[in-house]
């Protein structure tokens, strides 16, 4: 009886151990899987804010690198000038005028034809686009082209609504040749003056935060022209093939009726 009881009793005592031991197992098993669960949960966190931080530097680098390109601008670069809605089923006449703010030539043909031009606008005859480029910083000794050009890339980005006033104030502020051209402080105050936020285009001239654009446009222009201004109705060149010829306003009242009358348009006035 006592071999027997002993026997049991070992036998009992070896049941509990393994019991035990099979407890202990389980445990580190537990742990070590809440270890694995953390570990995957960490790196997934990791993941996303990696990935995060990345999509926004991507876009801060699109908002103010010099490589940069301004908001609302359309796909080819252009800026859209002051509109009124077109008639019923009509396509407006698109006018495209290639200009650099520091040069004369195109100062001349804004004096000659601006206020005709933003009339057919808004009669939705003439859909202006600006083409402005900066190829003149030769003719200042700050280069005011592109100084000027990032400042209305600012602009844009800010307040499109407010691009025809700068745009046109730029003109009339234009400064001589050869000279300094206007400081960053008078091209903040204009664009302010124009409606824009005067902080943000000081930012981006302070940063030169469009510069890579205005490169990129001054290359596309000089690709296919050699001087400011270029003007296209309907996307041809209408300076008489002559590239230092600025058209004058019945010469591109005439071009215009023509487009217009081909378009169903009424004639411009």
């Amino acid at each position: 009886m006592t071999n027997a009881r002993t026997v049991r009793s070992t036998r009992e005592k070896a049941a509990q151990l393994r019991a035990e031991a099979a407890r202990r197992e389980a445990r580190r098993r537990s742990i070590w899987i809440s270890i694995a669960v953390a570990v995957v949960l960490v790196i997934a966190v990791a993941v996303t804010v990696v990935v995060r931080q990345a999509q926004h530097e991507q876009a801060v680098a699109g908002a103010s690198t010099p490589g940069g390109v301004p908001a609302h601008v359309l796909p080819d670069g252009g800026i859209l000038g002051v509109s009124g809605p077109a008639p019923a089923g009509k396509t407006p006449v698109t006018v495209t005028m290639w200009e650099d703010f520091q040069c004369p030539a195109c100062r001349a043909f804004e004096t000659g034809n601006h206020a005709q031009l933003e009339a057919w606008a808004r009669q939705g005859i003439v859909r202006l686009v600006y083409q402005p480029v900066a190829f003149l910083d030769r003719a200042s000794t700050t280069n005011y082209s592109t100084r000027a050009l990032i400042a209305a890339g600012a602009v844009e980005n800010v307040r499109p609504s407010a691009f025809q006033a700068f745009h046109d104030l730029l003109y009339t502020h234009q400064p001589d040749e050869g000279s300094a051209g206007l400081t960053d402080a008078q091209l903040v105050d204009l664009a302010a003056q124009a409606g824009a936020p005067r902080d943000a285009v000081a930012k981006a001239l302070s940063t030169q935060q469009y510069k890579g654009w205005t490169v990129k446009r001054t290359e596309t222009f000089s690709a296919e022209y050699s001087s400011t201004p270029t003007v296209l109705v309907n996307g041809k060149v209408v300076t008489a093939g002559d590239p230092t010829y600025v058209i004058s306003p019945s010469g591109l009242k005439s071009i215009v009726a023509s487009a217009a009358a081909a378009q169903g348009l009424p004639a411009p006035k």
